[in-house]
């Protein structure tokens, strides 16, 4: 439930999605990259974090847990020394862009596979991206070592699949 809440509702809140699908050969480098874990910001055409959302969307969830949390603590809060506050709240700060940039990370990185994932299923409807997508990263890799391009790489990958299956 909470898998389909993150990809039906706060993703589509935090990115612009591109209005056009994928192209074979932006499905093949994303795949490739996605394959090897290597980061997927700034891969995909079109997909763009709205930072303004994404600081709106922290901001909520760090005063959900903090505010509780103070006030639990009101009394032990209140009784310390300002310089341990002034420390804390320092310490706190750097706690929360330092989340930031981990929910970034994380977000643009779901996201990302999510449109490889429907870009699969308009370049590749008859095979499975569970059991091909390692697969076909190396057969793209193969391709361009051996220097093939355009729409002669769309048939040595599907060529390729035909022989594997």
């Amino acid at each position: 439930m909470c898998e389909k809440v993150i990809d039906e509702k706060l993703l589509p809140f935090l990115f612009t999605q591109p209005k056009h699908p994928m192209r074979f050969n932006e499905l093949m480098k994303a795949n490739k990259l996605l394959v090897d874990n290597m980061p997927l910001e700034g891969q995909i055409p079109g997909m763009k974090l709205r930072l303004g959302r994404a600081y709106l969307f922290m901001i909520v969830v760090w005063n959900l847990v903090l505010i509780p949390l103070a006030l639990i603590f009101h009394k032990l809060l209140a009784k310390i020394d300002c310089h341990i506050a002034i420390v804390m709240a320092v310490v706190f700060t750097l706690f929360f862009f330092g989340v930031l940039q981990i929910f970034k990370q994380w977000s643009t990185e779901k996201m990302a596979e999510k449109m490889i994932r429907k870009a699969w299923e308009i370049h590749f409807p008859y095979y499975d991206f569970e059991t091909f997508h390692a697969k076909v990263a190396k057969f793209y890799d193969d391709a361009v070592e051996r220097g093939v391009t355009g729409a002669n790489l769309e048939m040595y990958i599907m060529n390729a699949l035909s022989l594997e299956s």
